[in-house]
Formats: structure tokens, sequence, C-alpha cells
């Protein structure tokens, strides 16, 4: 009896991690998602998954457009964490707790192709195509989408830990 209660504890614990994990990584959109290669230029999560438009001299210049594909980062870990509450809370039981493995998988697998994924203004990427180049190459990864990716992986990790230790 001990032991089934003590299991059901570590079970919560590992749960509870794993949401804490998940929320923390979609913090990140608001931390620098991928920067230009050398210089101190970055970009924030949710300038590559909304668009974001600078102003310069010759006006208003489109940097990023919409990117779906970075929205769906977030919302798979949104999912994930709210699969991991809902297990937690005996909703859903393992397979809630398998879909929250699954979405927080994939979220942290899209985390580290933010920059595949981002949308830059499309004049630019035609201007560099010409020349032989790709905008893309210009960017790298930021402290934010390594981060997240990081988190995520490390949440579904421990939903697979819930999955596989808690056998009925």
């Amino acid at each position: 009896m001990a032991k089934k209660k003590n299991k059901k504890q570590i079970s919560s614990i590992v749960s509870f991690v794993q949401a804490v994990l998940g929320i923390v990584a979609i913090i990140m959109i608001f931390i620098p998602a991928i920067s230009l290669k050398d210089t101190e230029t970055t970009y924030s999560g949710l300038q590559i998954v909304f668009g974001h438009k600078e102003s310069t001299l010759l006006g208003e210049v489109v940097v990023f457009n919409f990117s779906f594909m970075n929205l769906l980062t977030y919302l798979l870990a949104i999912a994930g964490v709210v699969f991991t509450i809902l297990g937690m809370l005996g909703k859903g039981s393992k397979f809630a707790t398998f879909i929250a493995c699954a979405c927080l998988l994939v979220s942290g697998i899209f985390f580290f192709l933010s920059v595949s994924f981002c949308a830059p203004n499309t004049t630019a990427s035609d201007l560099t195509n010409v020349f032989g180049g790709n905008i893309k190459d210009a960017y790298t990864l930021g402290a934010g989408s390594i981060i997240g990716g990081i988190l995520c992986i490390l949440s579904a990790l421990l939903a697979g830990y819930n999955i596989f230790s808690n056998k009925k």
C-alpha cells in the first residue's frame, strides 16, 4: 500500500516538473529566438511568429512576415502543458500523458527549426536569391529557441517516464 502511494506521489511530482518546464518553454517567446550572424541584432519569438516591421529612413520595412510553423511550435507546447495538467488531475490518464509527450517532443524539435520556419521579407529573400545566396543563412538560433527546445524535450522525457513507470 505504501509503495503504491509513494509511486503516485513521485508521478505527481514528475508531472508538476513537466508542466513547469513546459510553461517556461512557452515563456521563451519573449526571449531572442534568432539573431543575425556577426551582429548584436536579435529577434524575439513574438517577432518571428507574428511578423516584425522596422522603421528606417525609407519608411517601414517588413523584416518578418507571419510564420504559421513557428506559431505551431508554441501551440504544441501549450497543448502539451494542457494535457499534462489534465493527466495530473486524472481526467485523461495515460492517454493525456501520451498526447502531452508527443506534443512536447514535436514542439522541442520545432524550436530548433525556428530559423528554417521564419518568413523573412520576400523582397530581401528574392534579392539574395538573385546573387546565389539564401537570406536564412544570415540567421542563427538564439537563446530562446535553444532553451525552449531543451525544456520541451526534457518535459517530453518526463512524460515518457510517467507513461512507462505507471504500469497497472
